[in-house]
Parts: C-alpha cells; structure tokens; sequence
C-alpha cells in the first residue's frame, strides 16, 4: 500500500471527555475501520502502531491521566495478587474480599492514590502494557482496542493517526434524499 507523501496529523487531543464523545460518535467509523483493517492491514501493521504508541507515549504523560485504573475491572495474576497484598500489608484473601469480585479488580483500582499507582515500580502485567498496542497481531485484538481507544489518550491519539497514516479511504457519508 503506498502512502501520501504529506500527512496532516492533528495536535494529539488529551481531554477525556472529548476523547469519550469523539469515540462515541466515530464508534461506526471505528467498526469500518476495523473491518477495513483486517482485509487490508499492511505487513508491518505492528511495527507501526508500536512506533505510533511510543510516540504518543512521549507525548502524554499518562501517569496525569489514570482514566484506566479509574475504570478498568482488570484480572490479576496469582503471583501478582501476593506481591501486591504484601505491598498493602494485607492477605491475598483480605485484598480479594476488599477489592475483588468474580476475580477481578473492582474500579478505581485500590492502588491508585490520586492519580498515580500506589505500586507503580510492581504494578501487575495488564497494567504495565496499557492500552497494549505494542503487543503482537494487533489486527487479531481489534475489539479491545477499539474500546480502549474511549478510555485512554494514548490509544486515542495513536488509533486515529492510524486511520491517516493508512490513507484509510473512509466511506462516503450517505447521500440524502433531495427535499
């Protein structure tokens, strides 16, 4: 697929709520650009968003954010569990009552003070890879994608310059009968 030479890529858009209505109102754009992706997602379709994640990485701070440890309903692992029970001082059967149900971690997360994680240097996995575009075979993982791209700024930012860097060729608006 050959790409436009210049490429006009918006200031990155750091406001949540904008970020949600935005994402609200692209929710079927996102879903044609999702089945767009998986018939025609170049070879190197990894390499790409990892390179368009670490950018905006650099450019947004998301330890200012924390929307997904404010309202992610995440799992943990059993060894994850036990560090972070030992960090707060408590039984991994205590943190479980206190913080979990059906073996998930209940929203906002127990170890979020403010707007930074409590455990940062030992924050589990799931937390470490946030919003996971770097993980491999991004097309394969599309619908988690798509709804982190409403929760989280990075993912937002880096979903919609996907669009452009792809030259996407987004579908006509529907015509409207004459009046």
């Amino acid at each position: 697929m050959k790409l436009p030479k210049y490429v006009s890529v918006p200031t990155p858009e750091i406001d949540l709520s904008r970020i949600q209505q935005l994402s609200q109102e692209h929710d079927d754009e996102n879903c044609e650009f999702r089945s767009w992706l998986k018939q025609y997602a170049p070879h190197g379709i990894d390499g790409l968003v990892k390179t368009l994640s670490q950018k905006y990485f650099a450019l947004i701070d998301c330890t200012q954010c924390a929307n997904c440890c404010r309202s992610l309903q995440v799992e943990f692992k059993k060894s994850e569990l036990h560090t972070i029970a030992k960090t707060l001082g408590q039984s991994i059967e205590a943190f479980q009552k206190q913080a979990m149900s059906e073996g998930k971690v209940n929203p906002p997360c127990p170890m979020l003070n403010g707007k930074l994680c409590s455990i940062y240097e030992n924050r589990p996995d799931v937390c470490r890879s946030f919003p996971h575009l770097e993980q491999p075979q991004f097309t394969s993982r599309l619908i988690g994608v798509i709804e982190n791209v409403a929760i989280c700024q990075i993912a937002f930012n880096a979903f919609e310059e996907l669009k452009v860097k792809l030259a996407w060729p987004r579908p006509s608006a529907p015509l409207r009968p004459n009046s």
